[in-house]
């Protein structure tokens, strides 16, 4: 009786705790320590950038960065093989240089001419740890790229949650459409983990504006991710408890099945099971979708050369971007990141 008890105590406990902290489990913005004082900049891996403030219609003040694609650049092999004075004295170089150059008609004229990528990061850290990403799709992809930390990540004021991503997710969407350079280009979206859940929810709602999706190790719903995680909580307890959701099963068959999905899955994934990735794939049923199977963790699937090849052959094959020379296979960025206060 007594063991009983302590068990129904227990649980319930476990479940208050669910409910109760569950933005701060679902949303660790402050992880890893000193994420929303500290945010790197583009020019830490050697690509000029505008910051960007957006106000939300809850009068939140969001940041991004937004790097146009250019068709001059120091490659990544070219910054390694220099000394660490003359790869600082280079990318100051092109950092003085960027305005002048996109104040010229023929290089706005490129950037409009490449297609936009929206990264949109996982649940913890902020837009500044992916900036080796987006150099990988602006130097060796040619790609605009739009970088975006949710409210209550990084810099940007506020706290998050499914409904107030969203928002922050509408936001971005409407600067970019009439931003002089990057409105009117292809948009493809970029998103691992929660970052993959924001993107199909972008493009359920902008089907129009969407030419294709990217996701990696992402989830199919919370209510469906939490019973692995925390096998404590009975299912039957999630619906009455969850106020977060992003549920697959509600944005996925929006998306048009002429938009192209690529659907990247960490064999090694030990967060987010690769089941989830599976349902996520069968949901897709007979739209374009492209599966690829990786090696790799929850949080480095994207750290080999096989990734980004198949990155690269998906936007040119499947998203009609037109191939553009790399300057090496994986997101590594040794040898070339400085400091930047």
């Amino acid at each position: 009786m007594y063991a009983a008890g302590a068990s129904f105590a227990g649980l319930g406990l476990a479940a208050g705790g669910l409910w109760y902290f569950q933005r701060t489990l679902i949303y660790p913005a402050y992880a890893p320590s000193g994420s929303r004082q500290n945010v790197p900049k583009p020019t830490v891996v050697g690509l000029p950038y505008e910051d960007v403030t957006l106000t939300t219609p809850d009068n939140l003040r969001i940041k991004a960065y937004v790097i146009p694609a250019r068709k001059h650049f120091v490659s990544t092999v070219e910054l390694q093989q220099m000394g660490k004075e003359e790869r600082k004295k280079r990318m100051d170089q092109e950092i003085e240089s960027w305005a002048e150059e996109m104040g010229k008609e023929d290089a706005a004229e490129y950037a409009r001419s490449r297609p936009t990528v929206i990264i949109f990061h996982a649940n913890a850290g902020n837009m500044g740890h992916r900036v080796p990403l987006a150099r990988k799709f602006n130097v060796d992809n040619r790609c605009n790229v739009f970088m975006l930390s949710y409210r209550g990540y990084g810099r940007s004021e506020g706290h998050p949650s499914e409904h107030g991503l969203k928002v922050d997710v509408e936001t971005a969407l409407e600067y970019i459409s009439t931003h002089p350079l990057l409105g009117g280009t292809k948009i493809i979206l970029y998103g691992q983990s929660l970052g993959g859940a924001v993107c199909l929810y972008a493009a359920s709602t902008h089907p129009d504006l969407v030419s294709g999706v990217i996701v990696e190790n992402t989830f199919f719903s919370l209510s469906t991710l939490i019973p692995l995680i925390m096998p404590q909580i009975p299912r039957f307890f999630l619906p009455i408890l969850l106020t977060e959701h992003w549920d697959a099963s509600k944005t996925l068959p929006l998306i048009p099945s002429s938009t192209p999905i690529l659907m990247l899955s960490g064999k090694q994934d030990a967060l987010v099971p690769q089941t989830q990735m599976i349902t996520l794939r069968n949901l897709r049923g007979d739209g374009r979708c492209t599966w690829r199977e990786l090696n790799g963790e929850h949080n480095d699937t994207c750290l080999t050369p096989e990734y980004w090849a198949e990155v690269k052959d998906w936007l040119t094959n499947e998203v009609g971007v037109d191939a553009v020379r790399t300057s090496g296979g994986s997101t590594d960025t040794e040898g070339i990141v400085e400091k930047d206060n």
